[in-house]
């Protein structure tokens, strides 16, 4: 899958434009980050905050053809492709808090949100998915939830985030091919 990554010094959410972007038609591969949202969102009713141009926030235009009882499967995989990032090219070891968390102990360094737009027919297909993810990269204690962890914290160095979008990125489209019909 080739990727054609648009940044944004501030918007006000990755997947707002993203989902706008896809319900014109933009072709699937679409990458829009931003160095921050004045309107991100989490899960129903919650916000996702972050300080200016310290973590990783985008969202990735799909247009999968699978079924729609396949879609929630999506944020699985996001979760494990970033959570094999993290592990293998910085050491850090999360977990996955259902349905979109990844955890370091009790502190959330990385939230999934997962939107999608179905087809009905003869089967209801997808049309298209937008994930968005918010990895808290460069942040420092004082700039987090006290629910929140940062690449920083748990490695003590700041980190590169064009490089770690890249690397999702790529572990992303190798996961995705497990996902069929």
């Amino acid at each position: 899958m080739e990727f054609l990554i648009q940044h944004y010094p501030e918007l006000e959410s990755t997947n707002t434009l993203a989902l706008e972007l896809a319900s014109q038609g933009e072709p699937a591969g679409l990458v829009i980050t931003t160095d921050y949202q004045t309107g991100g969102r989490g899960k129903p009713g919650r916000t996702w905050e972050s300080t200016v141009g310290k973590n990783l926030l985008f969202s990735i235009l799909l247009r999968p053809a699978i079924s729609i009882n396949k879609a929630p499967m999506i944020t699985q995989i996001t979760c494990r492709a970033i959570a094999k990032v993290l592990e293998h090219d910085y050491q850090i070891k999360t977990s996955f808090k259902n349905p979109n968390d990844l955890m370091i102990g009790e502190k959330k360094i990385c939230g999934t949100l997962v939107e999608s737009s179905s087809s009905i027919g003869g089967t209801a297909q997808l049309e298209y998915v937008v994930i968005g993810v918010g990895l808290n990269v460069n942040a420092e204690s004082v700039e987090l939830p006290k629910i929140g962890t940062s690449m920083k914290n748990e490695t003590g160095r700041l980190h590169d985030r064009n490089r770690i979008l890249q690397q999702i990125l790529a572990q992303l489209a190798a996961d995705l091919t497990t996902l069929k019909g």
